[in-house]
């Protein structure tokens, strides 16, 4: 009694007493990849917000790190505070901040030049808390 759950053939069987296998949850690691001599990061940016957030929170199903700006998603501005504002937290030049994908979307994939997967961890974790 008080076994743990077996999976056969993509289910569980469970017998009186049984637990579930204990999993992990995703973490906001998972949106973030190195690649090459930088990283990618996948955002969900919310334009036109109160203030100028990121991260603002983490979306496990999506695996997307979220970004709130106050820029509206007009002529480029919510892009380019975007920059700014990953720039600012990340403690990097803007020139070493680009997006990579999602120019026209609220889903967008950030690439950051010369900052290590490490640092990167190290300066988010604490903001996610």
């Amino acid at each position: 009694m008080g076994g743990t759950a077996e999976a056969t053939d993509d289910l569980y069987q469970l017998s009186p007493g049984d637990t579930y296998p204990q999993m992990s949850m995703p973490s906001f690691t998972d949106a973030i990849r190195k690649v090459g001599s930088g990283l990618h990061i996948s955002c969900e940016v919310q334009a036109g917000g109160r203030e100028n957030l990121f991260p603002s929170g983490y979306n496990c199903w999506r695996g997307t790190i979220g970004i709130t700006i106050t820029a509206p998603p007009v002529d480029g501005r919510a892009n380019a505070a975007i920059i700014l504002l990953i720039a600012d937290v990340m403690g990097v030049p803007r020139s070493s901040i680009s997006i990579v994908s999602g120019h026209h979307s609220n889903r967008k994939v950030i690439r950051i030049d010369g900052l290590s997967l490490s640092d990167c961890i190290h300066t988010l974790d604490p903001l996610f808390e």
